[in-house]
């Protein structure tokens, strides 16, 4: 064979290792990949933008929030549900009472089950009264955060039987033609638990 033409064996180059900090982070990586997967498929996970200032102080307009189902949902969990009044619409607002409880208004504050509500997270006390409201099982009662600047339960009427729901912000009694409407919503109504706000950090 011509001297041009013989195979000569190269000698392989070393492999170069990851550096440590690297290789950590790529583990986290996807770590973190994976878990927002099976969040996302198989936990429900969503991602909203607060709309308005009814959160304040906790949500600001334009925040951004991931929320996740619960098979629970508790007095005080800050939720996401479909909009009564606009249907396809989100809202996000704040559990003030689940089936069972009894609630009152009056005096800047609401009373459950006959005792004071400790609610540090308004913005400021509540500035309506409105009838007194039993929570039928499976419903929840929510409201805003900025209670006197908030489209929640206390500006709206919900027909027991047919489920529409009419604007009530003038509404003094929960009356209408003769029979009483409600302010509570059901659970199936929720989309999921407020887990996160990611931006701003």
């Amino acid at each position: 064979m011509p001297e041009g033409m013989r195979d000569t064996p190269q000698p392989l180059a070393p492999q170069r290792r990851l550096h440590p900090v690297r290789q950590a982070f790529y583990i986290v990586f996807i770590a973190f990949a994976a878990v927002f997967v099976y969040a996302l498929l198989f936990k429900g996970m969503m991602f909203f933008r607060v709309p308005s200032q009814s959160m304040e102080p906790t949500l600001a307009p334009g925040d951004f929030i991931v929320t996740i189902p619960a098979q629970e949902y508790h007095r005080g969990d800050i939720v996401v549900l479909t909009d009564p009044l606009h249907k396809g619409e989100f809202i996000v607002k704040r559990i003030a009472a689940v089936g069972g409880d009894k609630v009152e208004t009056g005096l800047g504050y609401l009373a459950i089950n006959g005792k004071y509500a400790s609610e540090p997270y308004l913005r400021e006390p509540i500035g309506y009264v409105l009838d007194p409201i039993s929570v039928p099982s499976g419903e929840v009662l929510v409201l805003g955060d900025n209670r006197n600047e908030s489209d929640d339960a206390s500006r709206w009427l919900i027909d027991p039987q047919t489920g529409k729901a009419i604007d009530a912000t003038d509404a003094y009694s929960d009356f209408v033609n003769g029979k009483r409407w409600k302010r509570t919503v059901p659970e199936t109504e929720i989309v999921g638990k407020v887990s996160y706000r990611y931006l701003p950090f």
